[in-house]
């Protein structure tokens, strides 16, 4: 089953990103190690994504209004 994605993370200037395309597990590990020799300024990861409404939302400290 394809759920995994490449995550992404520049180390010259720290974005970070995930792709949309799904992969297979073995398949974005592969691919992950792959980009990662061809471009060493970002560190590419395998991982499966998840959906931005499952995150914790952030939670302001009392009387931080």
């Amino acid at each position: 089953m394809k759920t995994h994605a490449i995550h992404w993370k520049s180390s010259v200037t720290g974005t970070r990103g995930t792709g949309t395309k799904r992969f297979e597990k073995e398949e974005a590990e592969r691919l992950a190690t792959e980009l990662n020799e061809s471009y060493p300024d970002i560190d590419h990861e395998a991982v499966i994504p998840v959906p931005p409404a499952a995150e914790p939302a952030a939670v302001e400290p009392a009387g931080a209004s």
